[in-house]
C-alpha cells in the first residue's frame, strides 16, 4: 500500500515517471501475444481510413481499429497482410492538422493505393511489428 502511494505521488510530481514501466508492460504483453492499445490516425482513400483519431489494438497476429478505448466497440480488422510500409517519417507542416506535431507517420500502401498511419513514436513499433508478424511465410 505504501509503495502504491509513493508511485502515485512521484507520478504526479515527476513527469514521465511511469512511462518506462508502461513501455516494459506493453513490450511484455506484445511478446506474449497480447494486444497493445494506442491512439492513431489513419488517413487516406481506403475503407478503413477516417479523418479522426482512432485506437489501434495491435498484437503479433492481428491489427484492429476502434473509435474508442473499448476494444470491442465497432472494432474492425485491418488487412495487415496487404499493408506495405514505404517510409516512416516525422510529421511535416503539409500533413493533416489532426495529426499531433510530435507523432511519427508511416507512409503505407495497400495494393496501389496509398494512405498514412500516424501515432506516437513509441507506438509505431507495435504497428510495424503487427505487420511483420501478420504476414504468411
Amino acid at each position: 500500500m505504501i509503495a502504491f502511494l509513493i508511485d502515485v505521488v512521484v507520478g504526479f510530481l515527476v513527469p514521465g515517471f511511469g512511462d518506462r514501466r508502461r513501455a516494459r508492460a506493453e513490450a511484455r504483453a506484445f511478446a506474449e501475444g497480447g494486444e497493445v492499445l494506442f491512439e492513431a490516425c489513419i488517413l487516406g482513400d481506403r475503407p478503413f481510413c477516417s479523418p479522426v483519431v482512432v485506437f489501434i489494438a495491435a498484437s503479433r497476429s492481428s491489427l484492429h481499429i476502434s473509435p474508442t478505448e473499448v476494444k470491442t466497440l465497432a472494432r474492425r480488422a485491418l488487412p495487415a497482410e496487404h499493408i506495405e510500409v514505404r517510409q516512416i517519417r516525422k510529421r511535416t507542416r503539409s500533413d493533416s492538422r489532426i495529426i499531433p506535431p510530435f507523432w511519427s507517420i508511416a507512409e503505407c500502401h495497400d495494393g496501389n493505393l496509398g494512405f498514412v498511419v500516424a501515432c506516437a513514436p513509441q507506438h509505431m513499433r507495435w504497428f510495424i511489428g503487427s505487420l511483420r508478424t501478420g504476414r504468411p511465410d
